[in-house]
């Protein structure tokens, strides 16, 4: 028996289906795009971050000689750089390792 209520479901239906109607051909590439837009917005904010403490550290250890008072060293100056480094480094490991391991793709 013909029922508006069933037509109207069936054509809707065949408008979900149909890629053109669905816009389902380019969503995956639009996901990879964003997840590269959203990488390339964390590596940014960890570089800007980094900078940031490193010249924080700078600032401390001039102000430190100007005042005669030491409590902000080379040492500090260098121990802050170590801990950037080693933080970097292991950024740019994990990133490496899942383009080798996490994606399925080795190239």
């Amino acid at each position: 028996m013909f029922n508006i209520k069933n037509a109207t479901r069936f054509i809707g239906l065949i408008v979900c289906l149909i890629p053109m109607f669905a816009v389902a051909d380019g969503w995956d590439q639009t996901l990879v795009s964003t997840g590269r837009s959203i990488r390339i917005g964390m590596y940014l904010v960890a570089g800007t971050i980094a900078l940031v403490t490193i010249v924080w550290s700078g600032t401390q250890w001039m102000i430190a000689r100007v005042n005669g008072d030491h409590s902000h060293s080379f040492m500090d100056y260098l121990k802050q750089l170590a801990v950037i480094g080693t933080v970097g480094a292991g950024i740019g490991l994990a990133a490496w390792a899942w383009q080798i391991f996490g994606t399925g793709n080795p190239t």
